[in-house]
C-alpha cells in the first residue's frame, strides 16, 4: 500500500499544469483562479478549460484585470499631473515680485517684430541706374485702396490646395460609415456546436435507406468509443478514491502525531511538577 501511495504521489508531482489561470495550494491541489474551483486531476484540466462556464469566468477575469490596469494607469497619470501642478506653484512662490513684474512686462514675439508700413514692390533702391526710370513710390491713396481691392477680389484656390484637401478628405479622414461596414462584414460569430441531422429534410427515402445501411459500422464504432470512455471514467474514479484515501490517511497521521506531541508535553509537565514537589519535601 505504501508503494502505491508513493507512486501516486510521484505521478501527481510530475503531472503539473502550467497555465496562467492554474494554481496549486499548499496541499498540492490544483485550483482554477478564474472559476475558484478545485480540479481533482491534472488530466481533467483540459476538459475544464474547454467548458462554457470556464470561458465565461475567464472572460470576466480578463475584463476585471484590464479595468484594474486602466484604473492604475489613470491614477498614475493624475498623480503625475498633480506633481507637475505642485512644481509650477513652487516655482511661482520662489519668484520675487520684481521677477514676476518683469515676466509680465516682456513683449510677445509678434509685438517685437517691426512692421514696414510701406512695403516694396520687389526692386531694391539702387536697382535702376537712372533714377528717372524708377517707378513712382506708392501714394497714401493707393495704400488705402489696396486692402479694399484685396478684399473684393477673392483668391482662387490653386490645384495643389485642391489636391491636398482631397487627400485629407479621402485618405487621412475616411468616412466612418465605411469603417463600421467593414468591421461588421469581417466580424466572426462564435456559437456552441450543434449536432446536425444525418439526412436533411426533403431528400428521397432511398438515400436515407442507403445512409442507414452505411451507418451500421459507425454505430459499432460509437459503441466501442462509449465502452472506452466508461473504462476511462472508471479508472479516473478509482484514482480519485485512492487519492482521497491517501489524503485522509495523511491528515489522520498528522492528527496522531500532533496528539502524541501534546501527550508527551503533558507527561513532561507532570514529571516536572512531581520533581518540584519532592524537592520541597
Amino acid at each position: 500500500m505504501a508503494d502505491v501511495r508513493a507512486l501516486l504521489k510521484a505521478k501527481r508531482q510530475e503531472a503539473r499544469v502550467n497555465h496562467p489561470l492554474a494554481a496549486y495550494s499548499s496541499t498540492g491541489q490544483l485550483r482554477c483562479i478564474a472559476c475558484g474551483t478545485v480540479v481533482k486531476q491534472a488530466a481533467s484540466w483540459t476538459g475544464h478549460v474547454g467548458s462554457k462556464s470556464h470561458r465565461i469566468n475567464a472572460a470576466k477575469f480578463r475584463e476585471a484585470e484590464q479595468a484594474r490596469a486602466e484604473q492604475e494607469r489613470l491614477q498614475a497619470k493624475r498623480k503625475a499631473e498633480a506633481m507637475e501642478v505642485e512644481d509650477d506653484d513652487d516655482d511661482d512662490v520662489d519668484m520675487t515680485p520684481e521677477t514676476k513684474k518683469q515676466r509680465l512686462e516682456e513683449p510677445d514675439d509678434d509685438e517685437s517684430i517691426p512692421q514696414n508700413p510701406h512695403p516694396t514692390r520687389g526692386f531694391p533702391n539702387d536697382f535702376f541706374s537712372d533714377p528717372s526710370k524708377a517707378p513712382p513710390p506708392p501714394s497714401d491713396d493707393e495704400e488705402d485702396g489696396d486692402p479694399v481691392a484685396a478684399q473684393s477680389a477673392p483668391q482662387q484656390p490653386s490645384i495643389i490646395d485642391e489636391e491636398w484637401e482631397k487627400f485629407q478628405r479621402e485618405v487621412l479622414k475616411p468616412p466612418v460609415d465605411e469603417d463600421r461596414r467593414d468591421v461588421f462584414e469581417r466580424a466572426t460569430v462564435i456559437a456552441e456546436p450543434v449536432l446536425a441531422d444525418e439526412l436533411p429534410e426533403g431528400f428521397p427515402t432511398s438515400l436515407a435507406q442507403d445512409q442507414g445501411a452505411a451507418a451500421v459500422p459507425q454505430a459499432e464504432l460509437s459503441e466501442e468509443e462509449i465502452r472506452r470512455r466508461r473504462e476511462q471514467d472508471d479508472r479516473e474514479l478509482i484514482m480519485d478514491r485512492l487519492m482521497d484515501e491517501e489524503r485522509a490517511q495523511e491528515e489522520a497521521d498528522a492528527k496522531v502525531s500532533m496528539l502524541k506531541s501534546r501527550l508527551d508535553a503533558l507527561k513532561r509537565k507532570r514529571e516536572a511538577a512531581k520533581a518540584a514537589r519532592t524537592t520541597k519535601i
